[in-house]
Formats: C-alpha cells, sequence, structure tokens
C-alpha cells in the first residue's frame, strides 16, 4: 500500500528552497532553470516517488509575508510533516538570526502538537570555492553545536549543499527520507561490509529517480581521484535514467574514468521496481570485484524485499 510523506522544504526568501528542489528533479543541466526562478509564492508542490511510496515537497515560500501566514495558520501548513528540511543560506551573514527565529517557529509547533519530525538542516550556498574556508567552516560549526543544544528532542542531521555540488542535494533529501529508519541500518553494514571487500572507492544504491537509499566511500580518498569519483558518481545519474528510458541489452554498464578508475552500475530489478548500484573502483580491483558482486547482490536483495513490500 502506497504511503503518502509530507516533506516540507523551509527557509527565508532567496535561502535556495526553489533552486534544490529543481536540482533534484533535474539532476542535469538546471542551472538554467535556477537562474530564471521567481520567488515562491506561498507554496508550491512537487512529488517522486521513493519505494513504492509517493513523496510530497511542500517548497514554502520564505517572504516575511508568507512566514507569518504560515504561523498563523500552522495547522493548515504544518501539520502531518513526516520531514523538515530547513534551508540555511550561509552566504547572507546578516539574516542568519533571522532565520534562526523562523525555524525556532516551526519547532515549537511541532513541540507544541507533540509532533516528532525528523529534521535535516541545509547550511546552503557551500560552494566549492568556499571549502577552504576556515572562518566560515569553523561558523557552521558553530551553529551546528548551538542547534543541537537548543533542540536536544529532536533528530537533527546536518548538510552542506551547493547548486554546483549535485551530489550533495541527492544527498540532502535522501538522508531525511532514509536514515531516521531503522530498516535501512542493515543496508548501510552490508555496503560497509562489502565496500571493504571490494576496496573500491564508492558503492551506492540509487532508487529509479536517483535517490540515494544507501552510500558507503573509502576512508581516505586520494585528492586525484576524488575528483573523477564524483564525476563518475554525475554520469551514474544519467546513466540510470537512461537505463530506464531505453532498451538496453544487459543490466549493467562498465567504463574507464581517467587513468586508473572504473565505474560500474548494475540494475536490480525487484518487486516491480528498478534500483542501481553504483560502484567506482581502481582498475586493477575490478577481477575480483566481479568475482564477489553476485555474492553482494545474493545479500542485497534478502535486505532490500522487505523494504519493498511494506505495507
Amino acid at each position: 500500500m502506497e504511503k503518502l510523506i509530507k516533506v516540507v522544504v523551509a527557509g527565508l526568501d532567496n535561502a535556495g528552497k526553489t533552486s534544490i528542489l529543481t536540482a533534484l528533479n533535474k539532476k542535469y543541466d538546471f542551472q538554467k532553470d535556477i537562474v530564471s526562478l521567481t520567488p515562491t509564492i506561498r507554496v508550491e508542490y512537487q512529488a517522486t516517488e521513493f519505494l513504492k511510496n509517493r513523496i510530497v515537497f511542500w517548497d514554502m515560500g520564505g517572504q516575511e509575508k508568507y512566514r507569518k501566514l504560515y504561523q498563523d495558520k500552522q495547522d493548515l501548513y504544518f501539520s502531518g510533516t513526516d520531514l523538515l528540511v530547513y534551508i540555511i543560506d550561509i552566504q547572507d551573514k546578516e539574516r542568519i538570526e533571522t532565520s534562526l527565529m523562523y525555524l525556532d517557529v516551526i519547532l515549537q509547533n511541532f513541540k507544541k502538537h507533540k509532533m516528532d519530525v525528523p529534521l535535516i538542516i541545509s547550511f546552503h550556498k557551500f560552494d566549492p570555492e568556499l571549502s577552504g574556508n576556515e572562518g566560515l567552516i569553523e561558523e557552521i560549526e558553530s551553529l551546528r553545536e548551538h542547534l543541537l543544544k537548543k533542540y536536544p528532542s529532536f533528530k537533527i542531521l546536518f548538510q552542506q549543499t551547493s547548486i554546483y555540488d549535485i551530489i550533495s542535494i541527492i544527498q540532502l533529501i535522501s538522508y531525511g527520507l532514509s536514515v531516521f529508519d531503522e530498516k535501512f541500518f542493515a543496508l548501510s553494514e552490508l555496503l560497509e561490509k562489502y565496500l571493504l571487500q571490494f576496496k573500491s572507492e564508492s558503492l551506492i544504491l540509487f532508487d529509479k529517480n536517483g535517490i540515494i537509499l544507501s552510500e558507503y566511500y573509502k576512508d581516505i580518498i586520494e585528492p586525484e581521484i576524488y575528483v573523477e569519483l564524483v564525476e563518475s558518481i554525475k554520469e551514474h545519474l544519467f546513466l540510470l535514467k537512461r537505463m530506464q528510458e531505453e532498451s538496453y541489452e544487459t543490466d549493467y554498464a562498465l567504463s574507464s574514468i581517467g587513468d586508473e578508475l572504473i565505474s560500474y552500475l548494475h540494475r536490480i530489478e525487484l518487486e516491480d521496481e528498478s534500483l542501481f548500484v553504483s560502484v567506482v573502483i581502481k582498475e586493477m580491483l575490478k577481477e575480483p570485484l566481479l568475482e564477489k558482486f553476485s555474492d553482494f547482490m545474493s545479500e542485497l536483495i534478502e535486505i532490500l524485499k522487505p523494504l519493498l513490500t511494506r505495507s
């Protein structure tokens, strides 16, 4: 039986909420759409599927007049929320305090109505050129500590995101849809086990929409390999869509990346669902990967079956 999951995406105006949902939806070639975005009027809705559940994103316009409206009619806008994704523009330092006050209004409403809503806070617009900005990183860490201390009763995850890093956008939503469900712990443990056995750089499980069900990465990834790894994962997001839309003779694709790496994408058809395993590994480890892959698939399917047959 399909379950309807309500995901509220909130934050101040110009925080990047609609850009994030646009990027999540398009995966590729979304920058030109984001440039032409206009402010969200009240609430806009986007829907997708996740393991046979229907996900509806409530993109809440962040202008002051709408924030006041949501506050006056909280039962209308926030009732039934299954996940809150709150976006903070870390480049808009003058309004961070205002953003925290708005977040508090929402969370106090959840507490008032005894709603146990998991929360993902995105420190957004953490663009690639800011990754070495130690001052900004310290500010983000300070915000994390402050929020964890202030809201000890909430399940909170933090994510640094940028529209120039599509993986960070996908992870933002993926974590919220999976990490709070205990059934996903076994999946994470399995990926960790086989990442070590394969000696791979990454091991990721995507659903048919490119949402990450679970992922694991090598503890230390060499800088020169990291760039190729990210590009490979992006390519797999594009390829999994093609494998569903076009006639593919096989359920897998194997290709070389740069001088050292190969990428392997394998499709699984289970309970009328298409799922995709993404592996990035050094060329010299290809044969051991292929030898052990069937064992991995057998264990993976056993874990996935109950996730796909939930009533």
